[in-house]
């Protein structure tokens, strides 16, 4: 671990401070941290380098001022990345941690910020599937749901992890909860044809728990009760939102397995 001392210090320039600062900000955000937890960890770095920041962090974007040595820069960033990724959270908490207790010189975690912000998953793309099965066979067993629904609820929840990677890039992530709510109402509809004792709208509920935005409602609210009220009104959105898209991915298949039942007969 490189040695920081007070010399190292003093050759710490405002612009380098930022841009650590803002990728600092752009890597949380993107990780799903809250806005006033991003907030609060870039004041304390500017403190620990004795610099003055001000910080405005919405879901969206990222102002930042630092003020010190005779300097001040203002700077925006925009973001268009957004997911939830507590282990690189953990890991920008510990970096930060380092910096601010002067463990680990501003290169050095500038080097390992652009690490971890490449890092990739831990995780396989299998062992993702298993858990997204192993997720709705948990809700589903639960809930009182027992053999053939367990099967059922293990192959929607890895249905759902599938129509996830596939809508993941590009303008296909903006339908992805509308089409993945589709397929598992589908896969749902269609299981329950197949194996009459199972309960469809179990099924449905169990094979979308994992795109609830449960960490985004909470964040919300933390945000609101914080009084960052600009973000935490668009976090709230965006829970409802996703919500929404849910419901209507949902809603328009069993319209139109309703329609054809009243066709048929």
């Amino acid at each position: 671990m490189a040695e920081v001392t007070d010399t190292v210090i003093e050759r710490v320039s405002p612009r380098s401070l930022v841009d650590f600062l803002m990728e600092t900000c752009r890597v949380a955000i993107e990780c799903g941290c809250s806005s006033n937890r991003v907030e609060l960890l870039v004041t304390r770095l500017g403190e620990a380098w004795g610099f003055s920041v001000d910080a405005a962090a919405l879901p969206t974007a990222v102002w930042l001022s630092v003020r010190g040595r005779g300097q001040q820069i203002i700077e925006l960033v925009r973001l268009n990345t957004w997911s939830i990724d507590l282990n690189k959270l953990a890991l920008l908490n510990d970096l930060v941690d380092q910096v601010e207790h002067h463990e680990m010189a501003l290169d050095e975690a500038v080097e390992h910020l652009q690490i971890l912000r490449a890092q990739k998953p831990p995780y396989s793309k299998a062992l993702t599937f298993v858990a997204g099965g192993g997720s709705s066979l948990a809700l589903v067993a639960t809930s009182g749901g027992r053999g053939t629904e367990l099967v059922a609820a293990f192959i929607l929840g890895t249905l759902c992890q599938l129509s996830l990677r596939f809508f993941s890039e590009g303008n296909r992530k903006y339908l992805a909860d509308f089409f993945t709510a589709m397929l598992v109402a589908g896969g749902a509809a269609a299981l329950s044809v197949i194996w009459a004792d199972v309960n469809m709208p179990r099924l449905i509920i169990g094979g979308l728990i994992s795109l609830v935005p449960g960490l985004v409602f909470v964040n919300a609210l933390h945000e609101v009760a914080q009084k960052n009220l600009v973000s935490g009104a668009a976090r709230l959105l965006e829970a409802i939102v996703i919500a929404i898209s849910l419901a209507f991915g949902v809603a328009a298949v069993l319209g139109f397995a309703h329609y054809m039942q009243k066709w048929g007969a």
